[in-house]
């Protein structure tokens, strides 16, 4: 079944409608990107999140599972015993990482309906089992709650995301030097994504509706920061540090490109709600990241005397990005 629904703002105007369509997934779609909920992704993520917490190994920074104090009150013995066994099937992903695994990407990818189950390499194969397995006691316990969630979270996050998403595809292909896709960029939403809320891979975005910086207004920041690790926009970035570094006679700290995503994912969000009156943003790396480790000491200045301003100019020549690029890595290789 497919029907429109129209969103209006509290300002008291309509937005352009968005056509959503009923389980197994529920699909929300604006211009650029595609937010589902869908109930086996979401469980994929669910059970590497809870057999991880049973092995010691989910981080106390990240989401804590709820469901798993009381679980056994929550299930009969013989959904008891179906959920342990998947647990314990779901075992071998611990330690594993969602986003660079292929393993985990294969099952992700058949769970969302992106590929058939011959495409699951035999070794994952007993992991699609273990999830078909689960899902009737996943869907009767517990999917109602966090499918209401995830609709909560869309629900907050698209008025505000169609109204801003062309001018932040503007200024980010103008940071970056690249082109965004042509084709909506998914987006799975789930309350329990990875350890640390959300990530990006294959073109796909995963994001957890719970977990405590992706909501609104940072939400818009991480959308637009995973969605900046696609290839068209990920790959101009990357060539443009490396270019710049080695101008200035050096090569770019282990991973700067990625502290420069949260920083540009964090200026063009502060830049473009700034122009509609919401002047009191702040950056997603402004509750802490910015403050962890000692790279940002050097960096946070850098960015903030010569790309800042380069973000904020809309100067959408190469050479300014260039020169601006230019600048922070002369900076960070010659420090005063």
């Amino acid at each position: 079944m497919v029907f429109l629904a129209t969103l209006t703002l509290t300002m008291g105007f309509q937005i352009a409608p968005v056509v959503q369509e009923q389980p197994p997934a529920t699909v929300t779609r604006t211009a650029r990107f595609e937010l589902r909920s869908d109930s086996r992704v979401a469980l994929h993520h669910f059970l590497i999140d809870w057999a991880a917490t049973d092995a010691g190994e989910w981080p106390r920074f990240a989401l804590p599972l709820a469901e798993r104090d009381d679980w056994r009150k929550v299930l009969d013995p013989s959904e008891q015993r179906v959920w342990a066994s998947a647990v314990e099937t779901y075992a071998v992903a611990v330690g594993r990482s969602v986003v660079f695994d292929e393993g985990l990407q294969a099952v992700r990818d058949w769970a969302v309906g992106v590929t058939a189950g011959h495409a699951i390499p035999t070794s994952e194969q007993p992991l699609a089992d273990a999830l078909v397995t689960a899902l009737p006691v996943y869907e009767r316990h517990w999917w109602q709650a966090h499918h209401e969630r995830n609709r909560e979270w869309v629900a907050s996050v698209v008025p505000q995301l169609v109204i801003v998403e062309d001018d932040m595809i503007a200024r980010f292909e103008t940071a970056y030097g690249g082109r965004w896709p042509d084709a909506r960029i998914p987006v799975d939403v789930m309350v329990y994504a990875n350890a640390v809320g959300a990530y990006s891979t294959g073109g796909r975005l995963t994001i957890s509706s719970m977990h405590r910086g992706n909501q609104m207004p940072q939400a818009l920041e991480m959308i637009f920061h995973e969605a900046s690790h696609t290839d068209e926009m990920e790959l101009p970035l990357r060539a443009g540090v490396r270019d710049a570094f080695r101008a200035a006679g050096g090569e770019a700290p282990d991973r700067f490109w990625h502290d420069m995503i949260f920083y540009t994912s964090g200026d063009i969000t502060r830049l473009v709600l700034a122009e509609r009156g919401q002047t009191d943003y702040q950056h997603y790396g402004s509750f802490g990241l910015y403050r962890r480790g000692e790279r940002w000491v050097l960096e946070l200045p850098a960015l903030e005397q010569h790309w800042r301003p380069f973000l904020e100019s809309q100067r959408t020549e190469n050479d300014a990005r260039h020169e601006a690029l230019r600048a922070v890595a002369a900076q960070l290789l010659r420090p005063e």
